[in-house]
């Protein structure tokens, strides 16, 4: 007899019974006498019915009751053992990420709170040999703002409480109220340009105006504290400003080739500002800046780095400015491709003026075209024509091959050297060698270098300067090209001899002239006359350095008498003629080389000369590319801008005419005395006082367009009377004016 439960015995459950004799079930069918029950669709079991169906049945008796407790218990254990496994997965991984270093981790930490910044010292300043400023630094400033942090949402309560917290009026749209209240106040912005930047509330750190003011700043920091009392967001970080340094040039086109140009890292990209880099450069300061997660800067680290230092050139900005308008009017009467002056003191080698044209603003970054501030008088390396044969007769005069009064034979103006023909444009019988000299013989120079022979007569054009650098360690120089004396042919060494299938640059040509000038002893060339920090104390003085000795005083003095004729009536370059002063120089005209080969219609211009001839003091090399106007001659196309630049830097230098030399005035005619050219010179420079005015700088002795020039971009405003050069100004130099005052001056 069984003791389990009698399972058959049990009652019924509710509605079993009626649900064999009743009617079928909802969802039954009868056909043909059979009944077919439809299932029903299964139904998804709740997580409670799925737990108890796990869980031991106790009701259906699987187990005793002590098993059914084991069971339950086990199975506790495993889910709670998961649960702390789990527990312990995650805080092991939380201590790997907090306690154990990871390259990818600590990089996005890095770019999300901390940015490296460099802060550049501020570049020195250029001056010319009287202190006028040529180059400098002006403090200006570029304003960012944190979109983010300006267009956060107010909050959507209506708590009055929450809304405070905001500021006691906060705007309903800050980024335009602030767009509207700053038009005007930034040059040239508007609303709609301002507003677009301000409103791109996804960015924390947008550039919204460059190039502003002291003064600009000033007023930008009224408005937004203005606006901050109101409403926080415009507090804080909001708006920053960061001083933007930006190079200023106040000759604007005067000195573009010379002076190069500064790139966007603060470092001199071309001509003097990169040879002069290292001491024009201010100290780089490299810091880290911590942010928080509102973009909010919260290190201090940050030190002002030093200032470079400031270097004074051995540039004349008066001759300079003389130089550069006398190419000016070259280039305008002769339709000129370009054209180019050197103006050398003959006893030290200092580089007076050094011009160009065509040239450019500098201060137009934007708009420079790089052609036009090529720097010709050092890159461009030309056949010099006939300013070479005065060096030639200097060395057969030297060698002591002849005098001034050699008799030679110029042919006729043609002679045969091989199977080449040699032309004179002056054709001539036998003349003395001051009269090759004069009528620029071709043929009779090419008997010199062929009488000297090639290894004399190429030795003594290296001594003079061509073929070598000239030591101005300007970037792209050119050294010019002369054959080797073992290598050069009868023919070549005849057209070498007259400037042709030899090149050269105006540096080396007006050097080589200055040499002349100094009694034979040749000076190198040189741009700088020193160094002083920011402190204005002496870093490093450049004194003349003496190269050699090349001919003799009395030599040096025979070809210079010789090249007086030249300027004299019936010779080649009677316009570089200087009323009260001796000139002795050479004309050149040469072919210019073009892709390989000489071109049939274009000619290069040129000439170089020493004033006065009987007292040297200045050495000047003037260089026409490709005139197209009238005559394609040196004496024709170069001469008068030589005469213009040697009279206007006589006077400037102080140096007397002499009496005899003076053109005999018209009867009646009445003179009167010159304004004195030089004067004691003044701060020129821009700079700011610590309210954001402008210091009014001294602009006496300047000419209307170099005082327009130093005020340029300062936004002060030049009131002139009267023409020539500044006599009186007001307000006095020093003044503290604000941007948009004026400055009052009186030439004469």
């Amino acid at each position: 007899m069984s003791r389990g439960p009698d399972r058959s015995a049990a009652p019924a459950r509710p509605g079993a019974t009626a649900a064999r004799a009743g009617a079928p079930p909802a969802g039954a069918r009868v056909a043909g006498g059979n009944l077919r029950a439809k299932r029903a669709p299964a139904r998804p079991r709740s997580l409670t019915e799925q737990v108890v169906a796990w869980l031991p049945d106790v009701r259906k008796g699987v187990g005793p009751d002590g098993e059914v407790r084991q069971t339950a218990s086990r199975r506790t254990r495993v889910i709670v053992g998961g649960v702390y496994l789990g527990f312990l997965v995650a805080l092991m991984q939380a201590a790997t990420i907090m306690l154990l270093p990871d390259e990818k981790l600590e990089a996005k930490a890095r770019v999300q709170f901390e940015d490296t910044h460099q802060v550049y010292g501020r570049r020195g300043d250029v001056f010319d040999r009287n202190g006028a400023l040529l180059a400098t630094t002006v403090d200006l400033f570029e304003l960012r703002v944190n979109p983010a942090l300006i267009n956060e949402p107010l909050p959507a309560t209506t708590s009055e409480k929450e809304r405070r917290s905001f500021g006691s009026a906060p705007f309903p749209d800050p980024a335009r109220e602030l767009a509207r209240r700053l038009v005007g106040v930034i040059p040239g912005a508007t609303e709609d340009s301002l507003y677009e930047r301000l409103s791109r509330s996804n960015r924390q750190d947008e550039k919204l105006a460059t190039d502003l003011t002291p003064a600009d700043v000033k007023r930008v920091r009224e408005v937004v504290r203005a606006m901050g009392k109101l409403d926080r967001r415009l507090r804080g970080n909001a708006v920053r400003e960061i001083e933007q340094p930006k190079r200023f040039y106040p000759g604007r086109e005067d000195l573009a080739p010379l002076l190069g140009l500064v790139g966007p890292d603060g470092q001199g990209a071309a001509g003097l500002e990169q040879t002069l880099d290292p001491y024009l450069r201010g100290e780089v300061f490299k810091y880290i800046r911590w942010r928080d997660r509102k973009n909010r800067a919260i290190s201090s680290d940050q030190r002002a780095p030093k200032a470079g230092h400031s270097v004074m050139l051995t540039i004349d900005r008066r001759i300079q400015h003389v130089a550069e308008e006398a190419l000016e009017l070259t280039m305008v009467e002769t339709g000129a491709l370009a054209a180019w002056a050197v103006v050398i003191d003959v006893g030290t080698g200092e580089i007076l003026a050094l011009a160009n044209r065509p040239t450019a603003n500098l201060n137009e970054r934007g708009s420079i075209d790089f052609a036009q501030v090529k720097n010709r008088a050092v890159l461009d390396a030309i056949e010099p024509g006939s300013v070479f044969k005065p060096f030639v007769a200097a060395a057969a005069i030297q060698e002591g091959m002849a005098t001034a009064d050699t008799m030679i034979n110029c042919e006729g103006g043609a002679w045969v050297v091989g199977r080449k023909v040699i032309h004179d444009d002056h054709p001539r019988g036998v003349v003395t060698l001051t009269d090759v000299i004069k009528y620029s013989s071709n043929i009779g120079t090419a008997k010199l270098a062929l009488d000297l022979g090639a290894e004399r007569t190429l030795d003594y054009l290296r001594r003079f300067g061509f073929a070598r650098e000239s030591g101005l360690k300007i970037p792209g120089e050119t050294r010019g090209t002369m054959r080797s004396a073992k290598e050069i042919k009868p023919i070549e060494l005849a057209t070498t001899a007259y400037g042709h299938g030899v090149t050269a640059n105006a540096i080396q040509l007006a050097s080589a002239y200055a040499t002349l000038g100094n009694g034979g002893m040749r000076v190198e060339p040189r741009l700088t006359l020193a160094v002083r920090d920011a402190e204005g104390q002496l870093v490093e003085r450049f004194g003349a350095v003496e190269d050699e000795q090349v001919i003799d005083a009395k030599t040096a003095a025979i070809t210079i008498k010789m090249m007086e004729s030249v300027v004299e009536e019936g010779g080649t370059g009677t316009r570089a003629a200087v009323p009260g002063y001796a000139v002795a120089g050479k004309t050149g005209t040469a072919w210019k080389h073009v892709d390989g080969g000489y071109s049939e219609t274009d000619r290069i211009g040129s000439f170089v000369g020493i004033l006065p001839a009987d007292r040297p003091r200045l050495a000047i090399a003037v260089v026409v590319d490709t005139p197209t106007i009238g005559s394609k001659y040196g004496g024709i196309v170069a001469a008068p801008a030589f005469a213009t630049i040697g009279a206007e830097a006589m006077r400037i230098l102080g140096v007397d005419p002499d009496p005899t030399r003076m053109p005999t005035p018209k009867s009646g005619a009445k003179s009167r005395p010159a304004a004195p050219l030089t004067r004691e010179v003044g701060e020129r420079s821009l700079t700011w006082t610590d309210d954001g005015r402008l210091r009014t700088p001294d602009l006496g002795g300047l000419s209307l367009r170099d005082a327009l020039a130093t005020v340029q971009a300062s936004g002060l405003q030049i009131n002139a009377a009267g023409s020539g050069r500044v006599a009186t100004q007001s307000p006095p130099p020093g003044t503290p004016l604000r941007t948009g005052e004026a400055i009052s001056i009186r030439l004469r």
